[in-house]
Protein backbone atom coordinates (compact mmCIF):
# COMPACT_ATOMS: atom_id res chain seq x y z
CA UNK A 1 0.00 0.00 0.00
CA UNK A 2 2.60 2.34 0.93
CA UNK A 3 4.38 1.78 -2.38
CA UNK A 4 1.41 2.47 -4.67
CA UNK A 5 0.59 5.69 -2.48
CA UNK A 6 4.23 6.61 -3.00
CA UNK A 7 3.69 5.76 -6.69
CA UNK A 8 0.82 7.75 -7.30
CA UNK A 9 2.44 10.87 -5.63
CA UNK A 10 5.23 10.76 -8.08
CA UNK A 11 2.67 10.47 -10.97
CA UNK A 12 0.66 13.43 -9.67
CA UNK A 13 3.77 15.59 -9.48
CA UNK A 14 4.89 14.35 -13.08
CA UNK A 15 1.94 15.14 -14.12
CA UNK A 16 2.04 18.56 -12.94
CA UNK A 17 5.43 19.05 -13.95
CA UNK A 18 4.32 18.08 -17.59
CA UNK A 19 1.00 21.11 -16.82
CA UNK A 20 3.32 23.95 -15.79
CA UNK A 21 3.84 26.38 -18.94
CA UNK A 22 7.06 27.03 -20.73
CA UNK A 23 8.71 29.67 -20.13
CA UNK A 24 9.54 31.86 -23.11
CA UNK A 25 13.20 32.20 -24.17
CA UNK A 26 14.58 35.28 -25.19
CA UNK A 27 16.26 35.99 -28.55
CA UNK A 28 19.79 36.20 -28.46
CA UNK A 29 20.82 39.21 -29.68
CA UNK A 30 22.82 39.47 -33.04
CA UNK A 31 26.91 40.27 -31.97
CA UNK A 32 27.14 43.66 -32.63
CA UNK A 33 30.54 44.37 -34.62
CA UNK A 34 33.53 46.43 -33.15
CA UNK A 35 33.86 49.92 -33.40
CA UNK A 36 36.54 50.38 -36.08
CA UNK A 37 38.19 54.25 -36.28
CA UNK A 38 40.45 55.45 -39.14
CA UNK A 39 43.60 54.05 -37.08
CA UNK A 40 42.28 50.28 -37.33
CA UNK A 41 40.22 50.45 -40.45
CA UNK A 42 42.97 49.16 -42.83
CA UNK A 43 44.36 46.38 -40.05
CA UNK A 44 40.77 45.07 -38.83
CA UNK A 45 39.24 44.67 -42.76
CA UNK A 46 42.37 43.28 -43.60
CA UNK A 47 42.45 40.30 -40.81
CA UNK A 48 38.78 40.22 -41.60
CA UNK A 49 39.25 39.57 -45.73
CA UNK A 50 42.17 37.20 -44.63
CA UNK A 51 39.30 35.12 -42.41
CA UNK A 52 36.67 35.43 -45.22
CA UNK A 53 38.52 34.97 -48.43
CA UNK A 54 36.31 33.21 -50.67
CA UNK A 55 33.20 35.68 -49.56
CA UNK A 56 32.54 37.51 -53.31
CA UNK A 57 29.13 36.53 -53.42
CA UNK A 58 26.16 38.80 -52.17
CA UNK A 59 22.11 38.49 -52.69
CA UNK A 60 20.18 41.70 -51.96
CA UNK A 61 16.67 40.69 -51.25
CA UNK A 62 14.66 44.03 -52.15
CA UNK A 63 10.10 44.47 -52.47
CA UNK A 64 11.46 44.81 -55.93
CA UNK A 65 12.93 41.31 -56.48
CA UNK A 66 16.96 40.05 -56.03
CA UNK A 67 19.90 41.32 -56.92
CA UNK A 68 22.91 39.40 -57.22
CA UNK A 69 25.90 40.82 -57.21
CA UNK A 70 29.89 40.10 -57.57
CA UNK A 71 32.48 41.60 -55.39
CA UNK A 72 35.76 41.79 -56.56
CA UNK A 73 38.83 40.27 -54.97
CA UNK A 74 40.90 43.17 -56.37
CA UNK A 75 39.57 45.71 -54.10
CA UNK A 76 40.01 43.88 -50.13
CA UNK A 77 39.39 46.17 -47.89
CA UNK A 78 35.65 47.33 -49.09
CA UNK A 79 35.28 43.73 -50.07
CA UNK A 80 35.95 43.05 -46.37
CA UNK A 81 34.16 45.95 -44.90
CA UNK A 82 30.84 45.17 -47.32
CA UNK A 83 31.23 41.20 -46.68
CA UNK A 84 31.32 42.31 -42.70
CA UNK A 85 28.71 44.56 -42.48
CA UNK A 86 26.36 42.20 -44.22
CA UNK A 87 27.44 39.16 -41.58
CA UNK A 88 26.17 41.55 -38.97
CA UNK A 89 23.21 41.99 -40.69
CA UNK A 90 23.61 45.95 -40.95
CA UNK A 91 22.32 46.70 -44.17
CA UNK A 92 19.08 44.90 -43.06
CA UNK A 93 17.20 47.88 -41.67
CA UNK A 94 18.91 50.38 -44.54
CA UNK A 95 16.78 51.62 -47.24
CA UNK A 96 18.00 52.63 -51.11
CA UNK A 97 18.12 56.05 -50.00
CA UNK A 98 18.65 57.72 -53.16
CA UNK A 99 17.18 57.20 -56.38
CA UNK A 100 17.94 58.52 -59.70
CA UNK A 101 16.24 57.36 -62.60
CA UNK A 102 19.05 56.12 -65.74
CA UNK A 103 21.66 56.95 -63.54
CA UNK A 104 21.99 55.05 -59.85
CA UNK A 105 20.56 54.06 -56.56
CA UNK A 106 21.75 54.35 -53.38
CA UNK A 107 21.36 52.25 -50.41
CA UNK A 108 23.28 51.58 -47.16
CA UNK A 109 21.33 54.38 -44.49
CA UNK A 110 18.09 54.53 -42.46
CA UNK A 111 16.29 56.29 -39.85
CA UNK A 112 16.03 53.18 -38.48
CA UNK A 113 19.48 51.85 -37.97
CA UNK A 114 21.19 51.63 -34.84
CA UNK A 115 23.71 49.24 -35.38
CA UNK A 116 27.23 51.46 -34.40
CA UNK A 117 30.01 50.33 -36.88
CA UNK A 118 32.37 53.86 -36.18
CA UNK A 119 32.64 56.81 -38.69
CA UNK A 120 36.04 55.26 -40.51
CA UNK A 121 36.31 55.44 -44.34
CA UNK A 122 37.75 53.02 -46.48
CA UNK A 123 41.00 54.22 -48.13
CA UNK A 124 40.58 53.91 -52.15
CA UNK A 125 41.54 51.33 -54.28
CA UNK A 126 40.33 52.63 -57.60
CA UNK A 127 41.21 50.49 -60.72
CA UNK A 128 41.36 51.69 -64.22
CA UNK A 129 40.32 48.55 -65.32
CA UNK A 130 37.12 48.54 -63.66
CA UNK A 131 34.71 51.39 -65.23
CA UNK A 132 30.87 52.29 -64.28
CA UNK A 133 29.13 50.42 -66.74
CA UNK A 134 25.92 49.34 -66.23
CA UNK A 135 25.51 47.25 -63.25
CA UNK A 136 29.12 48.35 -61.89
CA UNK A 137 28.64 48.54 -57.92
CA UNK A 138 30.68 51.41 -55.98
CA UNK A 139 31.44 53.31 -52.65
CA UNK A 140 29.78 56.92 -52.16
CA UNK A 141 32.40 59.06 -51.20
CA UNK A 142 32.13 62.68 -50.03
CA UNK A 143 33.68 65.38 -52.79
CA UNK A 144 37.27 65.79 -53.30
CA UNK A 145 37.07 69.51 -51.54
CA UNK A 146 36.97 67.67 -48.20
CA UNK A 147 38.32 64.16 -49.14
CA UNK A 148 41.18 64.84 -51.53
CA UNK A 149 42.17 61.39 -50.86
CA UNK A 150 38.64 59.89 -52.26
CA UNK A 151 38.50 57.94 -48.91
CA UNK A 152 35.02 55.97 -49.23
CA UNK A 153 31.87 55.37 -47.31
CA UNK A 154 31.93 52.76 -44.99
CA UNK A 155 28.72 52.53 -45.24
CA UNK A 156 26.56 54.11 -48.52
CA UNK A 157 27.36 52.08 -51.70
CA UNK A 158 25.55 52.66 -55.10
CA UNK A 159 24.49 50.51 -57.96
CA UNK A 160 24.41 51.77 -61.41
CA UNK A 161 21.67 51.84 -64.07
CA UNK A 162 22.80 54.36 -66.36
CA UNK A 163 21.84 54.55 -69.91
CA UNK A 164 23.26 53.99 -73.28
CA UNK A 165 25.39 56.88 -74.35
CA UNK A 166 25.44 58.54 -78.05
CA UNK A 167 28.66 59.43 -79.15
CA UNK A 168 28.48 62.78 -78.55
CA UNK A 169 27.51 62.51 -75.16
CA UNK A 170 30.47 59.59 -74.43
CA UNK A 171 32.95 62.28 -76.15
CA UNK A 172 31.97 65.03 -74.11
CA UNK A 173 32.13 63.11 -70.82
CA UNK A 174 35.64 61.74 -72.09
CA UNK A 175 36.76 65.23 -72.44
CA UNK A 176 35.37 67.05 -68.71
CA UNK A 177 36.41 64.13 -66.71
CA UNK A 178 39.69 63.73 -68.46
CA UNK A 179 38.99 59.77 -68.83
CA UNK A 180 41.22 57.23 -70.37
CA UNK A 181 39.07 54.54 -71.90
CA UNK A 182 39.62 51.69 -73.58
CA UNK A 183 37.95 50.99 -76.84
CA UNK A 184 36.30 48.34 -75.37
CA UNK A 185 34.67 50.05 -72.52
CA UNK A 186 33.48 52.91 -74.96
CA UNK A 187 31.72 50.08 -76.73
CA UNK A 188 30.09 49.41 -73.21
CA UNK A 189 29.40 52.51 -72.64
CA UNK A 190 27.79 53.42 -76.38
CA UNK A 191 25.84 49.71 -76.41
CA UNK A 192 24.91 49.08 -72.71
CA UNK A 193 25.19 52.36 -70.65
CA UNK A 194 26.90 53.58 -67.65
CA UNK A 195 28.00 56.56 -66.11
CA UNK A 196 31.38 57.59 -66.90
CA UNK A 197 31.21 60.93 -65.32
CA UNK A 198 31.98 58.48 -61.74
CA UNK A 199 35.12 56.82 -63.44
CA UNK A 200 38.28 56.93 -62.05
CA UNK A 201 37.20 58.76 -58.78
CA UNK A 202 35.51 56.56 -57.16
CA UNK A 203 36.41 53.02 -55.79
CA UNK A 204 34.24 50.35 -57.64
CA UNK A 205 33.56 47.38 -55.77
CA UNK A 206 32.01 44.58 -57.45
CA UNK A 207 28.89 44.41 -60.61
CA UNK A 208 25.06 42.99 -60.64
CA UNK A 209 25.22 39.40 -62.06
CA UNK A 210 21.61 39.07 -61.88
CA UNK A 211 18.94 41.38 -61.14
CA UNK A 212 19.63 44.21 -63.26
CA UNK A 213 15.67 44.54 -64.24
CA UNK A 214 15.06 44.84 -60.78
CA UNK A 215 17.67 48.16 -60.32
CA UNK A 216 15.31 49.50 -63.06
CA UNK A 217 12.35 48.83 -61.50
CA UNK A 218 14.01 50.73 -57.89
CA UNK A 219 14.81 53.62 -60.66
CA UNK A 220 11.74 54.09 -61.57
CA UNK A 221 9.86 54.46 -58.32
CA UNK A 222 8.39 58.17 -57.11
CA UNK A 223 10.79 60.27 -54.93
CA UNK A 224 10.62 63.51 -53.23
CA UNK A 225 12.78 66.48 -53.92
CA UNK A 226 16.01 64.52 -51.98
CA UNK A 227 15.32 61.44 -54.16
CA UNK A 228 14.52 60.06 -51.64
CA UNK A 229 11.74 57.14 -52.41
CA UNK A 230 8.05 57.90 -51.03
CA UNK A 231 8.07 54.83 -50.16
CA UNK A 232 10.83 53.10 -48.34
CA UNK A 233 12.65 50.11 -50.72
CA UNK A 234 14.18 47.95 -47.76
CA UNK A 235 16.49 45.12 -47.99
CA UNK A 236 17.89 41.79 -46.56
CA UNK A 237 22.06 41.24 -47.59
CA UNK A 238 22.96 38.06 -47.27
CA UNK A 239 26.60 36.59 -47.97
CA UNK A 240 25.88 33.25 -50.70
CA UNK A 241 29.22 32.98 -51.49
Amino acid sequence: MFSLLLGLVWLGACQQKQEQPAVAQEPTPPPAPAILTQETVVDSLTAYGQAHPHDTLVLISTPKGDIKIRLYQDTPLHRANFVRLANYGFFDKTVFFRVEKDFMIQGGRSDFQTMKIGTYRIPPEIKPHYFHKRGAVGMARYGDEENPERMSSNKDFYIVQGHPLPGYELEANIKEFKLNLTPAQKQVYRTQGGAPNLDQTFTIIGEVLEGLEVVDSIAAVPVDQQKWPIKDIGMKVRVIR
